[in-house]
């Protein structure tokens, strides 16, 4: 045996020495196929495609906010297919903070850990705060807050049933989200078509310059501008990475799911913002409201004359703000168990009940929910739109540094004589998407800091440069310091021959691949053939 190969070997067998210890407080896999299928299908479809694409479209123009769209759904897709590659290769819950301390440096481990948790805990208020607003529209006459506290209540409940309830309710949910979407493309394309008579064949004429100022691109920058919403809005396509952990065979199911992520771009987001864009013309008063209860989906039906159509829409957005924020908890709790079994976090934040519910992570998680309330004295519109700009940049870094650890994920395997035909599933184009993304990130960030320098000072606009961007650098900064300190030695990222590839890897509760594989391929009800065309 050679000298690298000896060192492999002695690395990886003090890596399962280590990760042995650990077994006792683990999360429970009970997440099937079909709970991944939809997670990863309808995920994405929440707050910021319902509410938030109006007011881009005001914005950047109805062409405009396609080029924003696709640009990010490009890093999107970047991030997600890197992110697939490791997580089936390595499936654990919260998993960002964990692959980037074991392939990239701890610090950024700890890091993106940490950001990814706040990211998470900020989104939990950004959802609730316009989720208590919906059902004004029925009962104006009671506070948004009641509201805001009975929904709260509502999720806590449902995340401490355990994983396999909320992949069944994100089952469901998911599917009446996905439903609504197509529903909606649907009476679109009619609408466009001339189904509205009054209105007749719209077409393009709302791309027209000459008959709406500003349409179809209003600017360079204003397109630009739109990165935030459109980082917000598919803020959770990394959201499978996250339940890789407790997927019962992570390996079949997680790359299924992973592989449709191009095709639900399409369809849900840039498809929905065509329609949008082409039925309401840019001078419509109402197209930058914020307001939920007048969104541009709900607009739309009117268009259509379906009566109830506000009604339909409302109920449909709030079910997706609903799942929208389980999806948050959920998620956040996980990052914050992982923290602490990765000791980045308090010990006691590790342990789990006999369902595998982590319920001092979701309990400290709850505290920062209710902080949604506040939104209903301060203004729902006020209290999203300064979550929106903190989680955008916050997106934006985790996206970035998912990328440059899948990098050095194919660095190590490569190092450690590993063909990349072994890989369970290999993310397509490698390293040409991974640079284009990095390279989308860096012109986006870019953009954050010149509009930081050339506009006066607002607290929301530029939450992003005050709280998101100087958060990352204190925590990193400040942990490699700890570190140095404590094991009087400075370095900086890991070396590859020593990266643990197989430690904590689950072979799942299936007996075999073959075993999850029956399940969805040899299921013959119509549901179980719309989910496999989709995904």
């Amino acid at each position: 045996m050679d000298t690298t190969s000896k060192k492999v070997e002695e690395t990886h067998v003090e890596h399962k020495a280590t990760y042995a210890a650990a077994d006792g407080i683990h999360l429970h896999r009970k997440l099937e196929a079909r709970h991944l299928q939809m997670i990863a299908l309808g995920g994405t479809i929440g707050t910021g495609l319902f509410v938030g694409s109006g007011s881009t479209i005001s914005v950047a123009g109805p062409l405009g906010v396609l080029i924003s769209y696709s640009v990010v759904g490009i890093l999107v897709y970047a991030v997600v297919t890197a992110l697939g590659e490791m997580g089936t290769q390595v499936p654990v819950s919260g998993a960002f903070g964990e692959l980037s301390s074991r392939f990239l440096d701890p610090s950024i481990g700890f890091t993106l850990g940490w950001n990814y948790y706040l990211q998470w805990l900020l989104t939990i208020p950004a959802e609730l705060a316009v989720l208590g607003s919906i059902p004004q529209y029925w009962w104006p006459d009671v506070q948004a807050w009641i509201f805001t506290l009975i929904c709260l209540l509502l999720l806590i409940m449902l995340n401490l049933l355990g994983v396999k309830s909320f992949g069944e309710v994100e089952y469901w949910l998911s599917f009446i989200k996905i439903a609504a979407v197509s529903i909606f493309i649907i009476i679109g394309i009619a609408i466009v078509c001339g189904a509205n008579r009054e209105l007749g064949a719209i077409g393009f004429k709302n791309w027209n310059g000459a008959n709406v100022e500003g349409a179809p691109v209003t600017s360079a920058l204003a397109v630009m501008s739109t990165f935030t919403n459109a980082f917000y809005s598919y803020g959770g396509s990394e959201l499978i990475g996250v339940t890789a952990g407790e997927a019962k065979n992570p390996r079949v199911s997680v790359p299924r799911a992973i592989k449709g992520t191009f095709w639900r771009i399409v369809v849900f987001y840039l498809v929905s913002l065509l329609l949008v864009g082409m039925i309401i013309p840019l001078n419509d008063e109402l197209l930058a409201n914020t307001d939920v209860r007048t969104s541009p989906f709900t607009r739309v039906l009117s268009y259509a004359g379906i009566a109830g159509g506000p009604d339909i829409m409302n109920v449909i957005i709030l079910i997706s703000l609903f799942s929208a924020a389980n999806g948050a908890i959920f998620a956040a709790t996980r990052t914050l168990q992982s923290l602490a079994a990765n000791r980045m976090a308090p010990t006691f934040l590790v342990s789990v009940t006999k369902r595998g519910v982590p319920l001092i992570s979701i309990c400290i998680t709850a505290v920062f929910g209710g902080f949604a309330l506040i939104g209903a004295y301060v203004g729902n519109g006020t209290v999203f739109n300064f979550l929106v700009n903190i989680l955008s940049v916050s997106t934006l870094i985790c996206w970035c540094c998912i990328l440059v650890t899948h990098l050095r994920f194919r660095l190590a395997w490569r190092k450690q004589g590993r063909a990349d035909t072994d890989l369970i599933f290999r993310a397509p184009f490698f390293p040409y998407f991974d640079i284009l993304g990095l390279l989308i990130g860096g012109v986006v960030l870019g953009y954050f800091f010149y509009t930081a320098a050339t506009t006066p000072f607002d607290i929301v606009a530029h939450a992003p440069y005050v709280v998101g961007i100087p958060l990352f650098v204190v925590l990193a900064v400040g942990h490699k310091a700890y570190m140095t300190l404590i094991t009087k030695k400075f370095t900086i990222g890991l070396d590859p021959l020593t990266v643990d590839f197989d430690s904590n890897v689950n072979g799942g509760i299936y007996e075999n691949e073959e075993d999850e594989k029956i399940e969805l391929e040899e299921n013959k009800s119509v549901w179980a053939r719309v989910v496999r065309v989709l995904a």
